[in-house]
């Protein structure tokens, strides 16, 4: 079992979502039991943003019933380990939860806001801080059972690079800034006109001498203005065809001419190159071995999860009714 996104960050993405399954589904219908423990349709929902984002990254454009299918499973699984850890007496980190329900409330703008934005979605404080106790014993109990298992030697690791160099081929990078002024795919034609004519204005600019981050920083719209434009580095293949095409035609220093993309239009400056290469063993060492940690932790607690689920009760319940819920969440 991957360590998942920490729960604050997950919310940020929630809070722009509507939380059921379904869209004729109260948030509080319950759609699964796991050892009589009710599982809600707010549960699920709060995983999707989450699920949809982790295939995206393996490319992965599934339909909508695999997405709720794998957050269901996920919230079971995270339902088996809690009532394990439970049965082991084990405790939340108090410490842990407080910190994060500060972190969702800071992000959220403040209790007032959060507290309006989880009466929108049919959720009240206590039932978020109980989600948010529940996934931090599950983070207690890997800590507690499955961590001290895990042993990754400096030899299996120097293995594991030799026999896989396929994935330390580093591509060809390049470390840009850019000024973006907006104007989405469905803009009119003098909406994308005027955002034009604002990159051109801002290039002659750029031109001119002016310095391109506090350019970047003054006028650009794109969500990256307040870092002065500054993307870091990047692959060919991270960007939109359009973007990569002209940011790789550069070289250190150069401004690209006005680059039009879905997103609107850019002017680009290409601060550093860096050729494609092999990473060295060292330069790979630490998160090759975090990697090798997670991938035998998640092995580990599959096979945990695997025994209680064998023993468990798992249920699903068809039309998913509306219940009240306790604020332990049982």
């Amino acid at each position: 079992m991957k360590k998942s996104v920490p729960f604050a960050a997950v919310l940020v993405l929630v809070l722009s979502f509507a939380l059921p399954v379904s869209a004729q589904m109260s948030p509080t219908a319950v759609v699964l039991t796991v050892n009589e423990q009710p599982v809600y349709s707010w549960e699920v929902g709060l995983l999707i943003p989450q699920i949809q984002q982790e295939m995206a990254r393996q490319g992965m454009q599934p339909e909508q019933e695999m997405v709720v299918q794998a957050s269901m499973q996920r919230v079971v699984d995270s339902k088996l380990l809690a009532q394990e850890a439970k049965r082991l007496k084990m405790q939340p980190n108090d410490e842990r939860v407080k910190q994060t329900m500060a972190q969702i409330e800071k992000q959220a703008g403040g209790r007032a806001k959060l507290d309006e934005a989880l009466a929108q979605l049919g959720m009240t404080y206590a039932l978020l801080e109980a989600s948010v106790i529940e996934s931090d014993l599950v983070q207690v109990f890997i800590e507690t059972t499955i961590d001290p298992q895990i042993a990754v030697s400096p030899e299996e690791v120097a293995a594991y690079y030799s026999e896989h160099p396929e994935m330390f081929q580093q591509p060809e990078q390049v470390h840009a800034r850019h000024i973006l002024m907006t104007a989405g795919a469905d803009a009119t034609e003098a909406t994308k006109a005027a955002a034009q004519a604002k990159a051109v204005a801002a290039r002659k600019r750029a031109l001119a001498g002016e310095d391109f981050a506090t350019l970047a920083i003054e006028v650009s719209e794109g969500p990256s203005a307040p870092q002065g434009g500054d993307l870091g580095f990047f692959g060919r293949q991270q960007m939109v065809a359009p973007f990569a095409n002209a940011a790789f035609a550069l070289e250190a220093g150069g401004i690209s001419e006005v680059v039009e993309t879905q997103f609107g239009y850019h002017v680009i400056k290409v601060e550093e190159k860096r050729p494609a290469k092999t990473m060295s063993l060292d330069e790979v060492r630490e998160p090759l071995t975090e990697m090798m940690r997670q991938n035998q932790g998640g092995e580990a607690t599959t096979k945990v999860l695997e025994k209680l689920a064998e023993a468990a009760t798992i249920a699903q319940v068809a039309q998913g009714a509306a219940a009240p819920v306790a604020a332990g969440g049982e």
